[in-house]
């Protein structure tokens, strides 16, 4: 019944963008023609359907479809490129992993900028991290803006940063700008800081309704796990493999999430051929949390302190200075850390 409903849209669609967008052609730009419109949204609509991991959903985005031209915004595509655009506008209200591309047959690659890929960069740029530092009082401090692939470079980088704070008496890890990645370095950086074989994660994914689980790793004979209190900053832009890393050590209780409710987007994505140089990114997996038996797809992570990104560093700083200030008996790390309060909140008062 409903695999019916999902075919009578697509006909419904495709008949909607013949008799609506008659003329596409603006500023000499090249035009998408009716045939091509039609067959383009009725394509999408069969590829998503096959492939899409939330099934559920193909109502509303076939809806979604729908509007895109009962409103008239197929009339007022000039080219390919706004068409791509415009359709992952539109399908993002439904998962925000969604993407629409368009390259034109026989486009000759090399006469386009580079883009450099995500991993490339990251690896590049020491696998994303872009401090680490231990603040007064003995709080450690990481800085990073992306998962890396797990490589045995990235591994050393990873066993590097931690190694810098693991004699600190909390720690501070600043996913604001973090826009996601691998779930591998997620389990890996998630291994230093909780028991080994801890369940953190699942993964279905529906093209081969398989199911992949990420458990915490033992670390080496020389590495040290982190047992003092971990503090994770967000913002609305922390997405993807940072959300889950954050959603992960929220429900296990490990650490205090303090700043904005993330971006929202759970489900792993890859590209399907489409139709005339199209292309879309189809989230085809979707995270399971082990103890919630969901995820934070299209909701976020809620922190356990909101405030504000920008003051989410001050925030966690003067929480962790409270908690030790109580714990530490060094007499002279005990000033440290009243000096840094007495600091933080004359800065605040100003």
């Amino acid at each position: 019944m409903f695999l019916s409903w999902v075919n009578n849209k697509m006909i419904q669609l495709s008949a909607f963008m013949l008799m609506g967008c008659m003329s596409a052609s603006f500023d000499g730009q090249a035009s998408v023609s009716t045939i091509d419109t039609s067959e383009i949204v009725t394509e999408l609509s069969k590829t998503i359907a096959e492939h899409y991991v939330e099934p559920k959903k193909l109502k509303e985005i076939n809806q979604r479809l729908e509007k895109f031209h009962t409103q008239g915004q197929c009339e007022h595509v000039g080219s390919e490129e706004a068409m791509a655009s415009e359709l992952t506008e539109a399908l993002q209200t439904v998962d925000k992993h969604f993407v629409i591309k368009w390259q034109p047959a026989g486009e000759d690659k090399s006469q386009k900028p580079a883009k450099e890929s995500w991993f490339t960069k990251l690896n590049r740029q020491y696998s994303g991290f872009n401090k680490v530092e231990r603040l007064e009082g003995n709080v450690g401090y990481i800085d990073f803006w992306g998962f890396d692939a797990v490589t045995q470079t990235s591994k050393q980088r990873v066993r590097h940063i931690m190694a810098m704070v693991a004699d600190t008496d909390a720690l501070i890890i600043d996913l604001r700008r973090n826009g996601g990645g691998s779930p591998q370095m997620v389990q890996l950086i998630s291994s230093y800081l909780l028991d080994a074989n801890v369940h953190l994660n699942s993964i279905y994914w529906r093209d081969t309704n398989t199911t992949q689980t990420f458990y915490t790793l033992p670390l080496g004979a020389n590495e040290k796990s982190f047992t003092q209190p971990v503090y994770l900053l967000t913002s609305a832009n922390t997405f993807s493999a940072a959300e889950e890393f954050v959603y992960n050590l929220k429900h296990l209780k490990r650490a205090t999430v303090i700043g904005e409710t993330t971006k929202g987007g759970a489900n792993p994505w890859r590209y399907y051929p489409v139709t005339d140089g199209f292309k879309a990114g189809i989230p085809n997996a979707k995270a399971i949390n082990p103890i919630t038996q969901t995820n934070w797809e299209g909701v976020g992570v809620k922190p356990h302190l909101e405030v504000d990104s920008t003051q989410a560093l001050n925030v966690a700083y003067r929480t962790a200075l409270l908690a030790l200030r109580d714990q530490i008996s060094h007499p002279f790390q005990s000033q440290d850390i009243t000096n840094k309060l007495a600091e933080l909140s004359e800065n605040a008062a100003n």
